[in-house]
């Protein structure tokens, strides 16, 4: 049955050429917005290299403090913070990563024979970080707890950047000029794309090895703000809550010593999807209000084109009701008429909707300097050398294909079941007449 349905489908398309492709089109241009959205969203919240654990990731970015001397703070966590809250978690499992927060620092590396600086991303990390991140290393290796803790002046170092200082991959051993202070590469990770911010460097240095004591750089009336962040790893992504409790009741104890200064976490440490939405240090999103907002995003680009095809799709069965009128006279019920003329119109909805996927991949990759910013709040402008590419597993994935087949599906319901309905219950007489 449904195999004639696709033959039908195929003889309408090449009967009506004009309606046909004026359908597909339409639907494409309607399904390329949606399907854009829709990568971009995962984009920033699937599990993507080199950030593949964020399905079972906790991130705590942020503390206020209400009710010292300074009033009303905020800012990243202190390193008294993070040991009390976080990293009790370990015992449970969890491994605990802290990076330093950098407050639009400007970082440059001296080429070795060159009077020339070029401007640099640079993220200082634990030896945690690598745990949490698992970059593919194509030359030496990352630094461990050893080196971090003793302070080592290392570093690792992108391919990309490796390959415009030195000429190749190979950079284990040799020295790296950074604010003229020298760093031995210990190893050579490929590249993040800058649309992976969390993970994204051109060099990663331990931050025990920076001038800078980031672990007693502390202020506010507790010494609860500073400059750092922490990451949590649960063992599996079904721990992940069972973690979050546990670090709220650590939260809840170590703030409780400090009355009447009110410290709060604002509900942190967030899921990795909830982290991408808290913009601000001093308030926690409504996430309730952002999924309707998007919610009805999604819903406004399916159902306003929904109405113009369903509009097409009903003058087209107007022409066929003498069909519908002698299929009903041999036998056929509504709920057959329904199905095929759902069926049929699924037909063009997929082939418009193949089109609109491609369209999207199209926006995305020619715009990706720029669409990525979409639902952000506020534009980050790359810096220069940064690696802003979208790698295969961003775009050619199976959550991607699934959202776009069930587009289509949802497209095809809205715009073909009211004229179906409608047709399938018009008087035999009625159809026969036409």
């Amino acid at each position: 049955m449904y195999i004639q349905y696709i033959k039908q489908a195929w003889n309408l398309l090449r009967q009506e050429k004009l309606f046909s492709s004026i359908y597909i089109v339409g639907t494409g241009l309607s399904i390329t917005m949606v399907m854009a959205l829709s990568i971009i969203f995962y984009i920033r919240i699937a599990d993507v290299y080199p950030e593949t654990n964020r399905s079972r990731t906790l991130l705590a970015k942020s503390v206020n403090e209400v009710g010292g001397a300074m009033g009303n703070s905020s800012a990243p966590l202190s390193w008294q913070l993070i040991e009390s809250c976080f990293r009790p978690l370990e015992r449970s499992g969890a491994t605990i990563s802290v990076t330093v927060r950098n407050f639009n620092e400007d970082f440059f590396v001296q080429p070795e024979g060159s009077a020339l600086q070029w401007p640099v991303t640079v993220k200082f990390v634990d030896d945690a970080f690598w745990k949490l991140f698992p970059f593919r290393f194509l030359d030496g290796q990352a630094f461990g707890r050893a080196e971090w803790e003793s302070g080592v002046q290392t570093a690792v170092i992108a391919s990309s950047l490796s390959r415009r200082l030195f000429g190749d991959d190979h950079a284990v051993g040799r020295y790296v000029s950074l604010n003229f202070h020298p760093y031995r590469v210990c190893g050579v990770a490929e590249d993040a794309s800058f649309l992976t911010p969390r993970s994204y460097a051109q060099l990663w240095i331990p931050f025990t090895a920076s001038s800078d004591d980031y672990r007693k750089d502390v202020w506010g009336d507790t010494g609860s703000l500073g400059r750092l962040e922490a990451y949590i790893l649960a063992p599996s992504a079904g721990d992940v809550n069972r973690l979050r409790e546990e670090a709220a009741e650590n939260v809840r104890r170590y703030t409780s010593q400090y009355d009447p200064v009110k410290i709060s976490m604002m509900g942190q440490p967030d899921v990795y999807w909830k982290s991408t939405f808290r913009y601000y240090s001093n308030e926690e999103p409504d996430f309730t209000r952002l999924l309707l907002t998007y919610g009805l995003i999604f819903f406004l680009l399916l159902a306003v084109p929904a109405v113009s095809l369903s509009g097409m799709t009903g003058s087209r069965i107007e022409r066929r009701l003498a069909e519908m009128g002698i299929r009903r006279a041999f036998g056929a019920t509504r709920g057959i008429l329904m199905r095929q003329i759902v069926g049929e119109n699924l037909v063009f909805t997929l082939l418009g909707g193949g089109l609109g996927l491609l369209l999207s991949y199209l926006l995305v990759v020619v715009g990706r300097n720029w669409i990525m910013e979409i639902g952000a709040s506020t534009i980050t402008v790359p810096p220069e050398g940064s690696s802003i590419f979208l790698s295969p597993s961003m775009l050619l994935n199976g959550t991607v294909f699934g959202i776009a087949l069930a587009v289509c599906f949802l497209l095809n319901l809205f715009s073909a079941f009211v004229p179906a309905w409608k047709a399938s219950r018009t008087a035999i007489v009625h159809s026969l007449n036409t």
